[in-house]
């Protein structure tokens, strides 16, 4: 083993042993009971030893995310007395009702409603908890979501409302806060000063008006440095939801660590970095390093290899109106990588980079390495930040997406084939920039879904993901079939999990 390798696969343990204490300790002192109420899934969140009856909060994620996602909260308030309640809301998580019409629509407003409801009802019905103290914290498609049903029962002593955008908070709603992070889109900062000044056109970022005792108070913050997705995790953000649910509810609590509002979530992405890291010395051990007998061929240039992947992407544009799935933003993202990936077949004009009839020991150690890869994303992922267990039609989603983002895995091995290792690095980096570049473009213009361009973090760290583990596997001279096989699933499995059912 050479010295890197040893440097690299130490610092996966460090990242494995720091981030599975992480999890550990970030169930420290609380309690954490899921159960399925009425079809919804609602998990309670409280300290162990918590006396008399506290007030209770029920927390929404956005769209594409889950309960999970907005753990963080749920540890930040159980540790300052409130007693939680996380909701997969209808399509996502562990959900397997549809979300009608994407979220949009009376007919999404009165599921969300229901959901929403249903984790109130089951919060006052618990024995330790104040039910006439009752708050709303929601992100994005969760955040309107809290607005409407604050606004429709007045019970609700205050609302937080993350990341709402251009959206009117009626006057009928208690106490609002709303959020936005600094670098999110205007419509997201712009609407939540913007109602605020529709109550008070003097207001500004970071200023309380009204009172919190009467129930009008609204403050409006700006938190800097984070997009659509890091002002969930920012400490800033957990100290203003805090202490407004503290001021309408009249109470005092102790300010909580800021690390709690990133443990869970930041624990599992150093598993997710160890699991990188380790994939080289993983695929060395089970593949060894063969003869490479695959049959001789010329790699096309540099310059035709990075004109073709733009050809590539560019062509997957139209082509991604035609895919449908009941799995939101799914169909259209696995046609995409998979016109992609054969318009890129066809330029490298040959297959011979495929190699020839594989031995039994490739194919069992190709198994392993898809299996690994899949539990190296899902166990992490469903112990700090995402529910990553597919259900309902994600399941059989996961088919065509994977079919799809195997064949782009395929396509861009094609383009690197015969070229020395950091050449191929290098196309392949180029050609995942463009497919990044080319989702975003379509958001942009209307082809695809504007959804695609929130989780553009998450596309963007699965395909550096993907490229690292392609890497390793050209290392060990893997037919381009074992790459296919891996990366298709590493793609295909976080995005079917995560986009919801609509």
């Amino acid at each position: 083993m050479t010295t890197t390798r040893i440097v690299v696969v130490v610092a996966a343990v460090v990242c494995a042993v720091v981030g599975g204490t992480g999890l550990l300790a970030a169930d420290h002192q609380l309690q954490r009971r899921g159960s399925v109420v009425e079809g919804v899934p609602v998990e309670i969140v409280r300290a162990t030893g918590a006396d008399g009856r506290v007030p209770g909060v029920v927390v929404a994620h956005g769209f594409g995310g889950s309960g999970r996602l907005m753990r963080g909260f749920a540890d930040t308030l159980a540790r300052r007395g409130y007693a939680v309640a996380l909701v997969d809301l209808a399509g996502h998580g562990a959900s397997s009702r549809r979300l009608p019409g994407s979220g949009d629509g009376p007919a999404a407003e009165a599921r969300l409603d229901h959901d929403l409801d249903v984790a109130v009802r089951r919060l006052r019905g618990m024995p330790r908890v104040d039910g006439g103290r009752i708050g709303l914290v929601g992100h994005s498609l969760g955040a309107a979501a809290v607005i409407r049903y604050g606004a429709a029962h007045p019970s609700i002593g205050a609302t937080v409302a993350i990341s709402q955008g251009e959206m009117a908070v009626p006057a009928s709603a208690r106490n609002v806060l709303l959020v936005a992070g600094g670098l999110e889109f205007a419509p997201y900062r712009d609407g939540a000063v913007r109602a605020v000044r529709d109550v008070h056109p003097e207001g500004r970022p970071g200023a309380t008006y009204g009172d919190p005792r009467d129930g009008t108070a609204r403050r409006a913050v700006i938190v800097g440095g984070v997009e659509h997705v890091g002002v969930l995790f920012s400490p800033r953000t957990h100290h203003e939801t805090g202490a407004w649910l503290d001021a309408a509810f009249g109470r005092r609590s102790a300010p909580v660590a800021d690390v709690r509002a990133v443990q869970g979530a930041g624990s599992a992405v150093l598993l997710h970095l160890a699991a990188v890291l380790s994939f080289g010395a993983i695929a060395a051990a089970l593949l060894g390093r063969p003869p490479d007998r695959r049959a001789a061929r010329r790699p096309v240039s540099v310059r035709f290899a990075l004109a073709a992947a733009v050809l590539a992407v560019g062509a997957a544009v139209p082509a991604m109106g035609v895919f449908r799935s009941p799995v939101a933003v799914a169909g259209p993202l696995a046609g995409f990588f998979g016109v992609a990936g054969v318009v890129a077949l066809v330029c490298a004009r040959d297959v011979a980079f495929l190699g020839g009839r594989p031995s039994a020991r490739t194919m069992a150690a190709t198994a392993v390495l898809a299996v690994s890869t899949v539990v190296s994303f899902a166990v992490p992922a469903q112990l700090g930040w995402a529910y990553a267990v597919p259900v309902g039609p994600r399941v059989w989603a996961l088919v065509p997406i994977a079919v799809g983002t195997g064949l782009y895995c395929l396509g861009v091995e094609a383009l690197c084939a015969g070229h020395e290792r950091l050449t191929a690095i290098g196309v392949h980096a180029w050609t995942a920039t463009a497919a990044l570049a080319a989702l975003c473009a379509a958001a942009l213009v209307g082809a695809v879904s504007p959804f695609v361009l929130l989780v553009s973090p998450l596309v963007a760290g699965l395909l550096v993901w993907q490229g690292v583990q392609a890497a390793a596997l050209r290392a060990v001279r893997a037919p381009a079939w074992v790459t296919a096989v891996v990366g298709g699933v590493l793609l295909s499995w976080p995005l079917a999990v995560t986009m919801p059912i609509t």
